[in-house]
C-alpha cells in the first residue's frame, strides 16, 4: 500500500512550519481565488499560510 502526503498549502508566517490540507480549518472564496485559514501543527496558531 502506498502512502501519499497531503498537498502543501504553504508555510506558517510565524514559525515557518509546513501547512498541509490536513491543517485547514476554514476554506473560502475571494475575488482573487480560494483562501484558507489553518492551524499550524508546530505553534498551534490559526494562520493564513504564506
Amino acid at each position: 500500500m502506498s502512502t501519499t502526503n497531503p498537498p502543501d498549502l504553504g508555510a506558517c508566517p510565524f514559525c515557518q512550519a509546513e501547512i498541509t490540507t490536513l491543517n485547514v480549518i476554514l476554506e473560502y472564496e475571494t475575488e482573487t481565488g480560494p483562501a484558507v485559514y489553518a492551524e499550524c501543527p508546530e505553534c498551534r496558531d490559526v494562520v493564513n499560510p504564506q
